[in-house]
């Protein structure tokens, strides 16, 4: 390369350059930062539908709906001139035996846990050689992503290896929650993610209030022979005092000491005094999240229960909080009997339903008429 040459190359490298690209936006903000990179709602501890069940007022309401819904027994019916009719064939062996070592109940509590915690619940329908479908089980609702493509809903399930398949409304039912655009169900957890992440900071607080209460009544004060004392002999007294009076079993012991040392008894403050009452209202606040009255949780409601009362909630508590969960299974048995039932009996003939008592038929009195 000539001398000439090289000198323009070096003018070149020596000229000051700003690399920019043009059309694009370096500005980070809440709208085009993912969701995973951003912190949790100001005050919100870090709550989701996979640890939300060791909040004990989370487990209390999902375990409620869930073993009420298993509990009732679903069969197919077919409409016939005279009313209908229970159904036996292969969409009832299915439902009465999903899959091995599966039940019905199971299948059906799991499933109502899926839609309270996550928001959607998916049913994969596994199929034989000859395209029967030959089981039924949940997918992890964390795995399964929906997507519309023309117009048409399709599911990208990703496997324990990152194997990634994808899959129409014959292989899966898609069972949503509220949904504001109407393809993915909204999670309470997580839209309620603030309630829930008080009740289980209320609940660390109880924990680490008992496990650290080091305090008999009062703080050790010496006088004016400790005034000299050194650090390791400070060290000494405070680990004996914890070895006494620390933890729950030593809790509020009497205090025996010997010297020129003080007594000074500390009263509770009241923002402890006060922890009770929060968690009361806390426990009320998650099982309203839920739907679930106060005291199928053993919460209080702040009033007195009574048998008329205790009898109407419940009523309120299989109409409101039961029922709503139960309609939206039973009107997604169309994707499972087109491909279940024989094709004279597709499925407007046929209908699946979980024999949920209605408030008619739960109230005594009621049934007491009836059999006069």
């Amino acid at each position: 390369m000539s001398e000439s040459r090289l000198a323009r190359v070096h003018a070149a490298l020596a000229e000051p350059r700003v690399l920019v690209r043009r059309g694009e936006e370096r500005t980070l903000t809440r709208a085009n930062v993912p969701a995973v990179m951003l912190n949790a709602a100001p005050g919100a501890a870090s709550v989701t539908p996979a640890n939300a069940l060791a909040i004990g007022d989370a487990y209390a309401c999902v375990r409620a709906l869930a073993d009420a819904a298993a509990s009732l027994p679903l069969h197919v019916y077919r409409r016939t001139a005279d009313g209908r009719e229970r159904m036996d064939g292969r969409t009832a062996d299915l439902l009465r035996r999903p899959a091995p070592a599966v039940t019905q109940a199971n299948l059906v509590g799991q499933l109502v846990a899926h839609l309270n915690l996550h928001g959607n619940a998916y049913l994969g329908k596994f199929k034989d050689s000859a395209g029967r479908v030959e089981q039924l089980a949940l997918l992890a609702p964390d795995r399964v992503t929906p997507e519309l493509r023309g117009g048409m809903p399709l599911y990208t399930v990703t496997g324990e290896r990152g194997r990634q398949t994808t899959h129409t409304d014959a292989d899966v039912i898609h069972i949503r929650a509220l949904s504001t655009d109407g393809l993915v169900g909204l999670s309470p957890v997580r839209q309620c993610r603030v309630a829930l992440g008080l009740s289980s900071t209320l609940a660390e607080h109880a924990a680490t209030f008992f496990e650290n209460d080091a305090r008999p009544s009062g703080i050790v004060r010496l006088g004016a022979a400790g005034a000299g004392t050194n650090q390791d002999s400070l060290s000494n007294l405070r680990a004996a005092w914890d070895a006494k009076h620390r933890g729950v079993s030593n809790a509020h012991r009497v205090a025996i000491v010997s010297g020129d040392v003080d007594f000074v008894p500390v009263a509770m403050p009241l923002e402890d005094a006060q922890f009770l009452g929060q968690r009361e209202l806390s426990a009320q606040e998650v099982a309203r999240i839920f739907r679930i009255p106060p005291f199928f949780i053993g919460a209080k409601d702040g009033g007195s229960m009574t048998y008329s009362n205790v009898e109407q909630q419940s009523l309120h508590f299989v109409t409101y909080s039961l029922r709503p969960w139960l309609v939206l299974i039973e009107q997604r048995r169309y994707p499972l009997t087109r491909t279940c039932l024989p094709a004279p009996l597709t499925a407007s003939s046929s209908s699946t339903h979980c024999c949920a008592p209605t408030p008619a038929r739960g109230r005594p009195c009621t049934r007491r008429r009836s059999t006069r």
